[in-house]
């Protein structure tokens, strides 16, 4: 290994247990990097703005922003009322409801933690209120809401293929059936781990209930019809359709009247501040990954799994087991910044489909979010919950358990990821 990226990995992990914010120890470590290459550090602003212009990178806020406008125009409260509806009669309905209502979500919004906290406001205390443990409650909010970036429209699928030139499209319709296997296996565990807990069960909705909650639903199940199905004709790009969005939710709540003109600058100045810190570190990532490239790191990590195997299965299985130990130290953004550069051409050599493999890392990535000490959306869900994030563990262990059986499960079957774009793109 070169010495600037010894010395950038050691100043890394070094600045980090120090506690520095993310974004600033991968700048400063990269900083050291190019100080002991003799490079100028004038080369960290031309980087992190030749990154973050992109084209594809406009969607991030603009999701953003149109994930803010749809919470505000009472989007979130109709899709959980529907979910209710359907489902809320079986074994810890409540439960079931938040990972239902998550999967619903997850076609309106590409963020996962302001799905988190959007759902997690209205039914974490809904279900300490019907007698769910908090720890419980909390749980399965953090584990619902990894469906979000899945299920498209995806930031990090649009991040992924900003960096790689992967068809956003076709990465779209690829994380729809990780989405719904992701889901699916969280209802099945929710439903074996609350046997033995003492949770009210709701009554069965009728007909006319569920017809009602379904038009009150509408006009927010409509919303996902209309961005995927411009996507696959044509009509307009990813990051178009988050404009669609934009409007689409502004008519909704307009008409609705959910929305008024004095609840904008709320909006907008909220989607400014949160897209900040994923656009900085996006940028400022970029830095790390060109001096890795430029010191032929992913060539060197290529001859290790080259030497170690030429099975494009074990090489799955090796990045799996390695994603997830990432993801227990690393915030997934970030994580996926830093290793797909590396790790997306070596797949390539394998002969992995592009598609598959972004999908595959960006559901990966994802578990990160709810195992411990760093998962983001436990510290999301717990500040909801007011509780301690250590409480949490033990009741999320069973479904980091399960989704990553579930990842691995997607790492080893491509048909999962590809057979739907190859319908449909």
């Amino acid at each position: 290994m070169s010495t600037p990226c010894l010395v950038l990995i050691i100043a890394f992990f070094v600045f980090m247990i120090m506690g520095m914010p993310l974004a600033i120890a991968i700048g400063a470590s990269s900083l050291i990097s190019l100080m002991t290459a003799g490079l100028p550090g004038l080369l960290i602003t031309q980087r992190t703005f030749y990154q973050l212009n992109s084209f594809s990178l406009m969607a991030i806020p603009i999701f953003i922003l149109a994930g803010e406008i749809m919470d505000h125009a009472g989007i979130t409260r109709s899709i959980v009322r529907f979910a209710s509806a359907l489902i809320g009669h079986i074994r810890a309905g409540l439960a079931q409801v938040t990972v239902l209502a998550s999967m619903l979500m997850a076609g309106v919004s590409g963020s996962a933690a302001a799905d988190a906290s959007a759902l997690g406001s209205m039914l974490i205390p809904s279900m300490v209120d019907e007698g769910y443990p908090a720890d419980f409650a909390v749980a399965v909010v953090a584990a619902a809401n990894t469906i979000g970036p899945i299920i498209p429209p995806s930031i990090m699928m649009i991040i992924y293929g900003s960096m790689t030139g992967v068809s956003i499209g076709s990465m779209f319709m690829g994380g729809i059936l990780p989405g719904i296997l992701f889901g699916v296996s969280l209802m099945v565990v929710i439903g074996l781990t609350s046997r033995n807990r003492d949770i009210p069960k709701h009554k069965r909705a009728t007909l006319k209930q569920i017809g009602k909650a379904f038009m009150g639903a509408l006009g927010a199940l409509v919303m996902p019809v209309i961005i995927l199905g411009g996507i696959l004709t044509g009509w307009f790009t990813p990051t178009e359709s988050g404009v669609i969005a934009i409007a689409y939710a502004l008519l909704y709540g307009f008409v609705k009247r959910t929305l008024h003109i004095r609840d904008l600058k709320v909006i907008f100045l909220n989607a400014a501040k949160s897209s900040v810190t994923p656009m900085f570190l996006i940028g400022i990532a970029a830095v790390m990954g060109w001096v890795f490239a430029n010191n032929d790191l992913p060539a060197l990590v290529g001859s290790v799994f080259s030497s170690i195997t030429s099975s494009p299965a074990v090489f799955m299985a090796l990045c799996w087991a390695f994603y997830l130990f990432l993801g227990m130290f690393m915030e997934d953004t970030a994580a996926m910044i830093i290793m797909v550069p590396i790790f997306a051409p070596l797949a390539a050599t394998y002969g992995i489909d592009a598609v598959h493999f972004g999908v595959f890392t960006v559901v990966t990535m994802l578990i990160g979010c709810i195992t411990p000490p760093v998962g983001m959306l436990l510290f999301v869900a717990s500040a909801i919950g007011k509780i301690k994030v250590s409480q949490v563990y033990r009741s999320i262990i069973p479904m980091v358990i399960v989704l990553a059986f579930i990842a691995l499960v997607i790492a080893l079957i491509p048909g999962i990821v590809t057979w739907i774009p190859g319908m449909l793109m």
